[in-house]
Order: C-alpha cells, then sequence, then structure tokens
C-alpha cells in the first residue's frame, strides 16, 4: 500500500492541479514473471510472460484478450507494451497491471519495459531476460507449492519460457491446429530426484504456455518434489501434492554404526545418505548407506576412500543430482598419481552399489551437468570424464581442470606479474574482462605507501596494450590491512577474512560497465581529505572522469575489504560512507550514510541514515538482496547485537529503518533469501543474552514490516537453520533446558503455524549433542551431522540418546 501511495503522489505531482492524471507510472520493482512470481530484478526467458504493474496502465474496464493471436494495442486511448522498444502482446490489463509476453527475439540481458497510453508514455522499469528456463504454474499462481493434475501416472504441468519450437510459433501467436508445436531443446524431469521423461509442446489454447507432461516413478510420494530441466536449467521446483503436517520417519543404526563422523546427503533425493565412521589404519572409512525407501541402514563393503586424510566423510554429493560417490581405496601413496581408478557410486535408482572401473586413476570427484559425476584424472594432460551414475557410462569430460590459483578471466593472480610504466608494478584490482583476451586492472607503485597508479588493460599473459595515469591528485583507496592476518578481499568478494596471499593484496574496488565502457573505481586524494569515485573510459583518448563524494563524506574504509553494490535496476552503484577517512581496521566499523552513483547520468548522490542512525559495515553485516541494501546498527556495547535494520532501496533512492517488536530486545545473524525477499535472524528476548531466546524475526524488506517468530513454550532458544522455498516453510532447532534435549521445530512462514516435530523414541538429541567439558581438557569440536536441502524439501538429521551417542538418523519431508 506504502509503494501504491508513493507511485500515485508521483503521478499527481506531474500532472496538471485539479485533472486527473493520465500518464502510465510503472512501480520500478513492478516488472515480474508472471508464473515463478520471483522479486524484482526478475528473471524472464524470452517467450515467457510478464506481469507489470503501475497505474493508468490499462481501460478503467479491464481487458482480457480473446482466444487466439493477441493484440499489441488495446483500448480508448491506445495502449501499448514495448519491450526494448519491440510490441508486446497483451494478454490482460487493468488500471493497475498489464500481463504480456516476452518477445521471442528479445536478446538476453538486461530489458526495458514501457507502457504508452494515447500520446503519454511511463518511465522505463527493468528486468532481465535468461536463456531457455522453465517457469512452472503452482496452483497458488504465487510460484511455489503444488502444481500440475496428476493421474497416478503422469502429471501434467503448464510452464513457459522453454525456448523456440518445431514448426516455430510467432511471438503472440497459437500453433496451427493440424500441426503441433514440439519444444526443440531437450527436456527431462526428476520427481523425488528420480529421473522422469518429459515432453513438451505448446498449449494450442493459451498462447506461450507449454503443456508439460511429466512421467512418475512408481515410487512417487505426494510429496515429492518436481523438477523440469530444459538442457541443463532447471525452472521453479514445484510438488506434487501438499500433506497436512510434516512427514517424520526414522531409522535406527546398527550396533557397530553408533559412532558417525560425517555424513553426506543426495541433494534431490530424501531418504538417500551416507554415513562415515573415523578413518582406519588402513586408510579406508567405514561407511554406511541409510536408505528410507527400502527401510534399510546397509553397512558398504569394500574401501571408501579420499586424497584428503582429515575428512570427515569420504563420499561426495553433487547440486542437482541424485547419487553420491567416493573412490575404493586404500589410496596411492603418492596421491599425486590419483587416489584409485575405480569408484563406488551409490544412485536411489539402482538396488546395489555400483563399482565404475575409470580409464585412469582419480585425482578428485566433481560436479557434472545432468546429475552425472565429474572425475579429476592424473594424467598428464589432467583430463576430466564423467560417469553416469545409474548405468556406470564414461565419457570425456569438456577442458582441464582448474588448478589452483586460477581465475581472473585468464590470469593466474598467484603469480601474475604487471608492469603499467614508470615504476607502477603491483596489481591492486582484480582483473576484468573487458573484451576479449583483454583485462582491465589498476597498480601501483607500492601497496604500502603509494605516490603513483595507472588503469591498465592487459592481455592475459599480463602484458598491457594500452594505459593511462590515475588523475591528478588521486590515488586508488586501498581497503586497509587487517592487523596479524593476510586482510580480506576486494569489492565483490564478500566475507572479508583470510582469502589468501593473492587476493589479499587486490584492496582495490571495482566495477566495469560493459554498456558505456567504463571502468570505475574509488579513489582518496593523498591528503586523506577527499574521496571520489573515478571512471576509466576504454574509448581511446578520454581523459578519466572524477565524480568527488562531498565535502566530509568518506567511504566506510574501515574493513578489510570495501564492498561495492550493484543496483541493476537503476544501474546505480552503492557505497557505504561516513564522516571520516578510516586508514585502519575497526570492528565495527560505523557509516552514517550510502553514496549511489548513477551509472547512466554519471551523478552522485548522498543519502543519509534517519535520525543520528549508524550501521555496521564490518565483514557481513552490511550486504545486498534484491537492489536492497541492509546493515545493522553498529553498537559494540551489544556483543554482536543489534536493534535496528537500516535499509538503501536502490531503486527509490531512500533510506528506512526496520525496528523490532516490542518484546525482542535484539536480533543477530541475518539470512538473506532473496527469493522471498526476506532476512531472517535470532532474535533476543528482552532482559535476555540469548540468541534465539523470543525466536525467529523475519524482516520484510519490501513490505517494510519485521515479526517475529517466538520460541515455543518449553524450549529456552531456538536456531534457524534452513529455510524451504518451495513450501514456504522455516526449519529450526528448539533446545529445552528441563528436561535436557533439543527437537525440531517447523514454521510456516505465510501463516505463522509451528509444528513441533517429536522425537522418535529414544532421541533427546535431535541433532549435534552438547559436548559435556572434561575439566583441564580443550573444549571438543561438535560435528554436525545434519543435512538440509531445500531442492527436495528434505531433512537428514542424526539423533544421539541420553548418553550423547548417535543412535538413529531422522528424516522429514518438509511439506
Amino acid at each position: 500500500m506504502a509503494k501504491l501511495c508513493a507511485l500515485l503522489l508521483m503521478s499527481l505531482a506531474s500532472g496538471t492541479f485539479g485533472q486527473a492524471p493520465t500518464a502510465p507510472v510503472l512501480n520500478p520493482r513492478g516488472a515480474v514473471n508472471t508464473f515463478t512470481v520471483q522479486p524484482a530484478p526478475s528473471n524472464v526467458s524470452a517467450g515467457g510472460i510478464l506481469t507489470i504493474t503501475g497505474i493508468n496502465l490499462g481501460p478503467a474496464v479491464g481487458f482480457t484478450a480473446a482466444p487466439g493471436t493477441l493484440p499489441t494495442t488495446i483500448g480508448d486511448p491506445a495502449v501499448e507494451v514495448r519491450i526494448n522498444n519491440r510490441l508486446s502482446p497483451i494478454y490482460a490489463a487493468t488500471p493497475g497491471s498489464i500481463t504480456v509476453q516476452v518477445p521471442l527475439e528479445t536478446p538476453n540481458g538486461a530489458a526495458q519495459v514501457v507502457v504508452r497510453r494515447g500520446e503519454q508514455t511511463s518511465q522505463p522499469t527493468r528486468f532481465n531476460v535468461i536463456g531457455a528456463v522453465p517457469s512452472v504454474r503452482t496452483a497458488n499462481g504465487k510460484g511455489y507449492g503444488a502444481a500440475g493434475e496428476s493421474d497416478g501416472v503422469v502429471v501434467k504441468l503448464r510452464a513457459t519460457g522453454l525456448g523456440l519450437t518445431d514448426p516455430r510459433v510467432g511471438t503472440g501467436e497459437l500453433p496451427a491446429d493440424d500441426q503441433p508445436a514440439v519444444l526443440r531443446a531437450p527436456i527431462r524431469a526428476t520427481v523425488g530426484g528420480l529421473p522422469a521423461e518429459a515432453t513438451a509442446q505448446l498449449s494450442s489454447s493459451n498462447v506461450g504456455e507449454f503443456d508439460v507432461a511429466v512421467t512418475l516413478p512408481t515410487e512417487s510420494l505426494p510429496t515429492d518434489v518436481v523438477a523440469v530441466y530444459v538442457g541443463n536449467a532447471v525452472g521453479n521446483r514445484v510438488t506434487l501434492g501438499t500433506a497436512s503436517a510434516v512427514v517424520s520417519e526414522y531409522l535406527p543404526l546398527p550396533a557397530n554404526g553408533r559412532d558417525p563422523r560425517g555424513l553426506t546427503g543426495s541433494d534431490l533425493r530424501p531418504g538417500y545418505l551416507t554415513l562415515s565412521g573415523v578413518r582406519g589404519e588402513d586408510g579406508c572409512w567405514p561407511s554406511w548407506l541409510v536408505d528410507f525407501s527400502r527401510k534399510a541402514v546397509q553397512g558398504l563393503s569394500g574401501c571408501a576412500a579420499t586424497a584428503n586424510r582429515n575428512a570427515l566423510t569420504p563420499f561426495q554429493a553433487n547440486n542437482e543430482a541424485a547419487g553420491v560417490a567416493t573412490f575404493v581405496g586404500p589410496a596411492s601413496a603418492d596421491i599425486a598419481q590419483g587416489v584409485s581408478d575405480k569408484l563406488t557410486v551409490l544412485h536411489p535408482a539402482n538396488a546395489e552399489p555400483m563399482t565404475v572401473t575409470l580409464p585412469a586413476p582419480g585425482l578428485a570427484l566433481a560436479g557434472a551437468q545432468g546429475g552425472n559425476i565429474g572425475v579429476v584424472l592424473a594424467t598428464t594432460p589432467v583430463r576430466n570424464v564423467v560417469v553416469n551414475p545409474i548405468t556406470g557410462e564414461i565419457t570425456e569430460g569438456a577442458g582441464g581442470a582448474v588448478g589452483p590459483g586460477g581465475g581472473g578471466g585468464g590470469i593466474n593472480i598467484n603469480n601474475v606479474a604487471v608492469d603499467l610504466g614508470d615504476g607502477v608494478k603491483v596489481l591492486v584490482s582484480v582483473p576484468v574482462t573487458v573484451a576479449q583476451g583483454a583485462l582491465a586492472v589498476l597498480a601501483v607503485d607500492s601497496d604500502t605507501a603509494p605516490t603513483k597508479a595507472k588503469f591498465g588493460v592487459v592481455n592475459a599473459t599480463g602484458q598491457p596494450t594500452a594505459t593511462q595515469d590515475f588523475p591528478n591528485g588521486w590515488l586508488p583507496l586501498l581497503a586497509p590491512v587487517q592487523a596479524g592476518g593476510p586482510g580480506g578481499g576486494p569489492g565483490g568478494f564478500p566475507g572479508g577474512g583470510a582469502v589468501g596471499p593473492a587476493l589479499a593484496r587486490l584492496r582495490s574496488a571495482t566495477f566495469y560497465d560493459a554498456q558505456t565502457r567504463l571502468f570505475w573505481t574509488l579513489a582518496r586524494n593523498p591528503q586523506n581529505t577527499a574521496d571520489a569515485f573515478v571512471a576509466f573510459s576504454l574509448a581511446p583518448n578520454t581523459a578519466p572522469q572524477v565524480l568527488p563524494l562531498g565535502d566530509g563524506v568518506f567511504v566506510a574504509s574501515c574493513t578489510p575489504q570495501t564492498r561495492l553494490f550493484t543496483i541493476d535496476l537503476t544501474r546505480r552503484i552503492a557505497v557505504s560512507t561516513g564522516t571520516v577517512a578510516e586508514k585502519e581496521v575497526k570492528n565495527p566499523c560505523a557509516a552514517q550514510s550510502f553514496a549511489l552513483l548513477d551509472l547512466t547520468a554519471r551523478q552522485l548522490t548522498t543519502i543519509n541514515l534517519p535520525g543520528q542512525g549508524q550501521f555496521s559495515v564490518s565483514g557481513n553485516s552490511a550486504n545486498e538482496m534484491n537492489d536492497y541494501v541492509y546493515g545493522t546498527n553498529a553498537d559494540p556495547a551489544r556483543q554482536g547485537r543489534s536493534d535496528t535494520l537500516y535499509v538503501l532501496d536502490g531503486v527509490g533512492g531512500s533510506v528506512f529503518r526496520l525496528d523490532l517488536p516490542p518484546e525482542i530486545a535484539g536480533f543477530a545473524n541475518p539470512a538473506p533469501y532473496p527469493e522471498m525477499g526476506l532476512l531472517v535472524a535470532q532474535a533476543t528476548a528482552q532482559n535476555s543474552n540469548v540468541n534465539g531466546g523470543a525466536g525467529l524475526v523475519l524482516f520484510d524488506i519490501e513490505n517494510q514490516q519485521a515479526r517475529l517468530l517466538p520460541t515455543p513454550a518449553g524450549f529456552s532458544a531456538v536456531q534457524l537453520l534452513s529455510i524451504f522455498p518451495t513450501t514456504r516453510k522455516l526449519l529450526a532447532r528448539g533446545t529445552r533446558v528441563e528436561p535436557v534435549g533439543s527437537q525440531l521445530l517447523v514454521y510456516d512462514m505465510v501463516t505463522g503455524d509451528l509444528q513441533v516435530v517429536a522425537n522418535p523414541a529414544g532421541v533427546v538429541w535431535a541433532g549435534p549433542a552438547p559436548v559435556v567439558p572434561t575439566p583441564g581438557q580443550p573444549q571438543q569440536q561438535v560435528q554436525a551431522l545434519q543435512h538440509f536441502s531445500p531442492r527436495s524439501n528434505a531433512v537428514h538429521v542424526v539423533g544421539y540418546g541420553a548418553d550423547r551417542r548417535a543412535i538413529g538418523v531422522m528424516l522429514l519431508r518438509i511439506n
């Protein structure tokens, strides 16, 4: 409602006093994928469906297109929608929204949409056009939850964005009645992690929509997650159905398996995981396969091994895959010669473990597309092969392995040496690719007391092809070095900390704008009395441009990294600023404002926090989500807790604060979930120092609200474990003091309802049990034998008895 009022005020301000405004006004965040409802900046494939919101858009009486070819102009005065200046077919329109098809000819990348009404045209808003990626319609129309119609054999889904068809059907058109338009690209699906045959053809009645048919595996359950892939691009995940409550299952561990140290869970298959014990003197890890579909915990024969002697488990599970794998050991004495030429592959589609013989000993396991297993072979040169986890078939992989220190667009930044002339040889920025074989860099004559600096374009070997001196009176702003450590990373490397000697010296934050071919960086004058943005152009004979931040405004440069936050929707860059030219690391590092750089207009704006507010930029205290930059208030007395969240709306160019509900004293460790536009943090109760003692606080950034998911009665605190976007559920662990123990808690993030999951008989701790300290002995580390997979809506947790020994495994299906 607040955003709608703001739009209305904007419209009134632009109109004539006393007259009803007629110009269309778009919500700057109002271009959203109709099927996934992903918050802006939203991703939509060419041919997909886009919903635009605002005011004065469609006819007052509304419009819904008749069956058949869609119009590109409707109403009187005429209304049309253009995406990158292409007319877009219109499905429906009201004064507050218009739904259109993204033209198939739209290229990938940032796109602009405008609405024209009569002779008046709106300001543009932006979204991202991506390659063919499925967008599946769900029953609730919100992009998550149950979808499709199932007869128990096939589930029929509706989707957009799958790509071109054969025969090709034009934008806004239906296929011919006598010739089905079949998807050109390969399509597949998984149901509950198991492979499922899928077909797709354009709907004969709904323009731009595909009818997708997925054959269900015989083991399918109503709670299973369905994922549709075009090529290797996966769409929004949906479920076959719903369940009234979380489904909990339990398998006890055998007597010889009650000391597991490592857990590897399948990414896609619920209830499929391995447990491993302590590595033996023979170099083998005793291991067990836990398979809930077969109600079995099976000891694995043979020797499971890996190159890392200190690994908790030798098994590896890859993203977007159902299986797990390990080398068959013992590992060779010289690891450089490979661990083994055999793999043990476990997959839920196979009844028994499979042994695969490799063409040469393998060095490491890696991810591979299509749910396969990648293996790096110890050959000269190094080779990659791909193993099908169901059949065991081996094919050659693409390219060679990436060795340590790679990256930087072809430059090995561990060893790179640049010489931009005049003694300027010390690289201080991450090389950025600006053209084929060309990388932009910054260098100085000294990274401790620089007096000269240059911008340069170099080739992959570091040889300069063009250089430019820094503007007179300015030097790159280098982040300070952490005392006693290697320092932090540059802009774009969140977290800072010990990132290695190569990245530690790259302390200049930079941004390359491909649209204007400008390379931006931060600068400070040698007297430490002014900061600025500096832009270097890739166009020849163009002088650098200096945009000073203004009198008394400085970059908050008291962290081992300086973050630049990109605001995609309005083509801006944000940086945290303060009133002091800091030169040393501080914790907290306080900022009182933001500087916003408009990349198109090349103008700077400073936006102060409300009141006398300040926020911390130390570590990940300040971060970006969906073109909002957020930070927590900086108060050392709070010992890492905060009571206020400050948010920069990078699109609207304003700052607001979110205060806590009255029953909360503070919060800690906010975690972002951009697909829902939420931050989730542990809440501290009044007169308490226990993180999570009050529950969990949800910050709804777009709606500018904060609400509490309270700690249930009988529990002393809750800990956030994971969030499951497909069902909008939050998983936490609740700790009890009397009786002592812990249980899993599942909150419904939409309704606020809570389900306390009962522990199986004998289980006192659902998850890691605290270690009872032994006097005079160092505190032991507690291994968290747990696995959370939002891709499968599955939770795997080892349960512990009163003696703090593992006694079984819990499976939760979050629905």
